[in-house]
């Protein structure tokens, strides 16, 4: 191509090139640069006339080839009608897998969270990158950052779990993965919600976020810059929640004095979908769209999604009315060019597809699964090594493939075709890429949606089918809804219960859009305890057979003190997708041993709501409070049922922990643990390495202790592994009263254990004097490796 201008050229930077084209554009083409689009199976006409910032494809393709060739259409379309010929960006959901037919699928990141495996999680993205690539998708909506600390709101499994380092290890693991070290040859990955989005009050979705300034910086934050600092995330979108009396797509003080100038982000900061309209709608912030727009601009929205209501000809009157300044506009579009200069759009922006090896894919979905199982409790019961038992699944989620996954996967967007619902400005009948030969089979709903699941995904297999292939002598019985309380057969339940040597509970919800799930986008919970009649079910056959395994799905863990004080075997699937029947029953089965440690802390009750180990010393939490009630409630301990970091194993492993070592880096002390585990069982198994760090006194309340770093290793029987575990104290450090971060002098406690509760070694150290931190450069979690 003959370069006419300095743009045209890829010898400059995009940060040149996108100065140059923003001098030549006019005011409509560059406030269009600040708008998305929705692509149904039509390519609209008059809409992208003048060019486009972003879009997303909702369209019914027969395969993933003709999504590609759709998308180049498209963007020879939008191309040829722009006067400079600046390409789009295509956006799609990704959080575990793309979420388009055919796209490999993955578990839920509650329980890749589970797997204290990132690097797993860093493959699975460079899988989803190259699968979008080769349709011509460039930016994903993914991966979800927020800390699930409350488990009425609908969305906790969507994160990582509720510690910031844990999550910050996957958030950089996911955005390295997807974005690589040369965004030409990666895929955008947006980090969300920024900031403070799952802590709404009452747990209740978009609802106001209950926290305060040290908590949002110092936990909600972390996972958010460890991905700016460490892996050069791109694009961020932010929360629908308010904070300090603003709606956080309306706030300077977070979009822009915190995410850029504190945290140094330097991409693009994307909206969620229609939540501008919300400044007015919702928070009342602005009286009409154009108002609701400028807000958003001057706080740091570069990009409105889906499309256009705020922005568009409402933004284009403003500045032309003097009601906003056009350099607003300027910043917004040049971090938007710069990013698809960066991506290499202008020379490459149409896809060249070709079959992928898929194999390769799903047998990392397997795995991923496999790890992310989480034994919970087992009394003796597990594994199951007789195959001639009779056995009786019971429970909803037994006979069901749709149950085993989210709501942001293609099984979630297919019910959601089928159940009617959409989400916001997004047409229902088709807001998923899914072929139309998948969308007309069974007459019945449910039975429609798994056949098109089991079409796509030939390799699914429910709870109930797996089982039965390794004890053939298996009876099915649902005994109730999944979610309401008509349904109900108590007898047939009581009656498969009594006949069998073992019953297999399975437990739990549907995770996605709708009345017909239990959770999800926009459905929170009064009570995070069993659904519907399930835990009636529970106890009922709980009375005839002493021997139960409830296997939980859902979109957080199982909590109910009745099952964890008297059910033999507790399984946490989590929502465990495409893989996920096949590995529950080799996981009874004991063909697999499961490795997985809650991410998360268990409630005893919703009245506990939140709990998690790292609240600040004197609040309640695993450590009784010592005042008028030890214990913390007048009718429960304020101690967790299961703390983070705990799960059990089929085998047993013994710690031998070396001398602390303490070296320097930067001028700061950097400690290293030595760990010798054994495998002293029967069986090869998975053990992960926590350690924690407790600041013992502080100017400023600490938490009781934070995770610092955590190792997963894998031991045969009569194994012994050693893993190194490094850090430098600064990880530690923390803002003092004026916002200067400081690491305090004082003694430091470390521990080493099998969970954040359970401690098997404990190491001090003093630190002399206090030390000013540069908080560019302080780390956001240990470095571990066996060797």
């Amino acid at each position: 191509m003959e370069i006419k201008y300095l743009y045209q050229d890829e010898k400059q930077t995009p940060e040149n090139r996108a100065q140059d084209l923003i001098a030549r554009m006019n005011l409509e083409e560059k406030i269009n640069q600040l708008s998305g689009e929705i692509v149904m199976d039509q390519i609209p006409e008059g809409t992208l006339g003048h060019g486009i910032g972003e879009l997303v494809v909702y369209a019914s393709k027969g395969s993933m080839e003709e999504t590609a060739e759709f998308i180049n259409t498209i963007q020879k379309k939008i191309i040829n009608n722009s006067r400079w010929g600046i390409p789009v960006i295509v956006h799609a959901e990704a959080l575990c897998g793309g979420v388009v037919a055919g796209m490999t699928q993955y578990p839920s990141p509650i329980g890749l969270g589970a797997s204290f495996m990132p690097e797993l999680v860093e493959k699975m993205a460079e899988n989803i990158k190259n699968e979008m690539r080769n349709v011509g998708i460039r930016q994903v909506l993914s991966p979800v950052l927020d800390l699930a600390r409350d488990f009425r709101w609908g969305r906790t499994n969507e994160t990582y779990g509720n510690d910031p380092t844990l999550v910050s290890a996957f958030g950089c693991a996911h955005v390295q993965g997807m974005q690589t070290n040369d965004l030409r040859k990666g895929v955008i990955a947006t980090c969300k919600h920024f900031l403070g989005y799952s802590s709404p009050e009452g747990g209740i979705n978009t609802a106001r976020t209950q926290t305060d300034n040290r908590d949002l910086r110092e936990n909600f934050a972390k996972p958010f810059e460890a991905a700016i600092r460490k892996a050069g995330l791109k694009s961020i979108m932010n929360s629908y929640s308010e904070y300090d009396g603003e709606t956080i797509c309306a706030s300077k003080h977070i979009l822009t004095d915190l995410l850029r100038d504190d945290l140094g982000f330097d991409g693009a900061v994307v909206s969620d979908y229609s939540s501008l309209i919300r400044i007015k709608d919702n928070s009342r912030m602005a009286e009409d769209y154009q108002q609701a727009g400028i807000l958003a601009l001057k706080a740091g929205i570069d990009v409105e999604l889906p499309k256009a209501v705020c922005y568009g000809s409402n933004l284009l009157q403003a500045v032309k009315e003097g009601k906003i300044e056009e350099k607003y506009v300027n910043t917004a579009v040049k971090r938007v060019l710069k990013l698809k200069f960066e991506l290499g759009l202008f020379e490459k922006p149409y896809c060249e597809y070709k079959e992928l090896d898929c194999l390769k894919c799903y047998q990392l979905s397997e795995k991923m699964t496999e790890k992310s199982i989480t034994l919970t409790k087992n009394d003796g019961i597990l594994p199951l090594t007789d195959r001639k038992i009779k056995v009786a699944v019971i429970g909803p989620t037994g006979d069901n493939l749709r149950m085993l996954s989210g709501c942001y996967s293609v099984a979630g967007s297919i019910d959601m075709i089928f159940s009617g619902m959409s989400q916001e400005g997004v047409d229902n009948e088709t807001a998923v890429t899914v072929p139309d030969k998948y969308k007309k089979m069974s007459p019945e709903i449910s039975a429609k949606i798994d056949r098109i699941i089991r079409q796509i995904y030939p390799m699914s297999k429910t709870i109930y089918e797996a089982i039965k292939e390794y004890y053939p002598e298996t009876e099915y019985v649902e005994g109730c809804d999944i979610g309401d309380n008509i349904y109900y057969d108590k007898e047939k339940a009581v009656a498969a219960a009594k006949k069998a040597d073992i019953v297999i509970l399975t437990l739990g919800g549907k995770n996605g859009w709708g009345s017909n799930c239990t959770d999800g986008e926009g459905l929170d919970n009064t009570s995070i305890g069993l659904p519907g009649r399930q835990e009636k079910l529970m106890r009922e056959v709980y009375n005839v057979n002493r021997n139960v395994i409830i296997i939980h799905t859902d979109n957080k863990p199982l909590v109910n003190t009745f099952a964890y004080d008297h059910i033999p075997a507790i399984i946490e699937g989590w929502l465990p997708g495409i893989y996920g029947g096949e590995v529950l029953a080799k996981c009874v089965a004991g063909i697999i041993n499961p490795g997985g440690k809650l991410s998360v802390d268990i409630p005893r009750s919703t009245g506990q709501t939140p709990v998690y180990y790292y609240q600040q010393n004197g609040s309640r939490s695993d450590s009784p409070m010592y005042g008028l009630n030890k214990h913390g409630y007048l009718n429960e301990s304020c101690c967790s049922v299961r703390p983070f970091g705990y799960g059990k194993s089929y085998t047993s492993f013994t710690y031998k922990c070396q001398n602390m070592n303490v070296d320097e880096e930067l001028g700061l002390p950097l400690l290293t643990f030595e760990v010798e585990v054994s495998n002293i069982g029967e069986m090869e198994g998975d053990e992960i390495i926590q350690l924690y760090g407790i600041d013992e006194y502080a100017s400023i309340i600490r938490p009781q202790k934070i995770l610092l770093g955590f190792k997963r290793v894998t031991l045969c029987p009569g194994e012994t592994k050693k893993i190194i575990i490094s850090f430098r104290l600064d990880q530690m450090a923390f803002p003092d009263k004026c916002g200067n971060w400081i690491l305090e002098r004082g003694r430091f406690i470390f521990e080493i254990g099998y969970s954040s509760r359970d401690i098997i070694d404990t190491y001090e150290y003093t630190l002399e004097s206090s030390i000013d931190i540069d908080h560019t450069k302080r780390p956001f979690f240990a470095e571990a490796y066996v060797i």
